[in-house]
């Protein structure tokens, strides 16, 4: 019984403690709010000098909710203009900007030096991470071709393999406003094959499974169209690298082949064959785009268009010595080709920080 009273006794403390707490939270709250509107009313009443008084002690010690904040802010500065202190004013403009980088100038309830003081400022994204995705649709296109038997046509290229949705991340520096370097980083794989067929008597079947990452850095100009609106059209170059490539061959022929110079018939197969070394790990790209966005603060939505070119060849054909049994055995040598794709998505960018600096007079 008296183990049951001393528990109840803690119990209800504590909740008194807490209830007394919260109401004093609950308080602090209400008075701050209280003051902001006090605040308001010295302004709207003349009083300034009271108003910047509120306001300065409200700043310093209030806990206020984002809003609220950005409110008293804009208050104190324009209490400030309206009581002659400029340089305070000015430097309270700064602040308010830079906490509040989409803050909404209404003119109409200003003072004339206020907004001017609000106008100075350029203010545009500064770091923006984003995330895009969309369809890709890849094409080779043959530079050169290359031989290992006589009377067999290698001219064959790869054939397209279809369209194919990707996903990747990218970083955008915009260093002066409307202008931007951007870097994208993804990783995707493509499935191609190429048939050689010389009747009537040899076949031969290739297929490729291959692995990238690219890397385009671009130039992004933006245009704006008012309302949160934009579009941007974009140039640039970057790297391609050729990371994975697994080949697999088979070949056949009787013993009417006049090719091979071999007198029996071959039925061959392959797999697994590792083609990395008989590739360029690096080679450049250049791009080229466009897209349309609409911009909510810090988020952006966009529709996105590019086209990526290769600058070089992703094959090194002069390479094949070093797998003897593909071009001896199954009589199998690269083209030189580079690889282009088109793609169209959407994008939707976050901007870490903004850049709020003064115009230059």
């Amino acid at each position: 019984m008296k183990r049951s009273l001393i528990i109840f006794i803690l119990v209800a403390a504590a909740t008194t403690v807490a209830g007394q707490q919260n109401n004093k939270l609950t308080n602090e709250v209400r008075d701050c709010s209280g003051k902001l509107r006090d605040a308001e009313s010295a302004y709207q009443a003349g009083q300034f000098l009271s108003a910047i008084e509120v306001l300065e002690e409200s700043l310093d010690s209030c806990d206020f909710a984002r809003k609220e904040k950005e409110q008293a802010l804009e208050l104190l500065a324009k209490s400030y203009v309206e009581a002659g202190e400029t340089g305070k004013a000015e430097t309270t403009v700064n602040i308010l900007l830079k906490k509040f980088p989409h803050y909404d100038l209404r003119e109409e309830r200003n003072p004339e030096m206020f907004n001017r003081m609000v106008k100075r400022y350029e203010i545009h994204p500064k770091l923006t991470v984003g995330l895009k995705s969309g369809a890709y649709w890849p094409r080779f296109t043959t530079i050169k071709t290359y031989s290992v038997l006589d009377g067999v046509d290698y001219s064959p290229g790869i054939q397209d393999s279809g369209y194919f949705f990707t996903y990747y991340g990218y970083i955008e520096y915009e260093f002066l406003k409307g202008l931007s370097v951007n870097i994208d980083g993804r990783t995707f794989s493509i499935r191609h094959g190429r048939e050689i067929i010389q009747a009537p008597s040899f076949i031969q079947i290739y297929i490729e499974d291959d692995r990238f990452f690219e890397f385009p850095v671009y130039i992004k100009k933006y245009f704006d169209l008012g309302k949160n609106l934009y579009v941007y059209i974009s140039a640039g170059s970057g790297l391609l690298y050729f990371y994975e490539a697994e080949g697999t061959i088979a070949l056949e022929h009787t013993e009417a082949d006049t090719f091979t110079g071999k007198n029996t018939n071959f039925d061959g197969y392959m797999g697994n064959i590792n083609m990395i070394p008989l590739k360029n790990k690096y080679t450049g790209i250049w791009n080229t785009g466009l897209g349309a966005g609409y911009k909510i603060k810090n988020l952006t939505f966009f529709l996105d268009v590019r086209y990526v070119g290769g600058l070089n060849s992703i094959t090194a054909p002069e390479k094949s010595y070093l797998n003897p049994t593909l071009r001896d055995e199954f009589f199998y040598i690269d083209q030189e080709v580079n690889i282009n794709h088109f793609e169209a998505g959407f994008s939707i960018s976050y901007t870490l920080f903004n850049s709020v600096k003064k115009k230059k007079q």
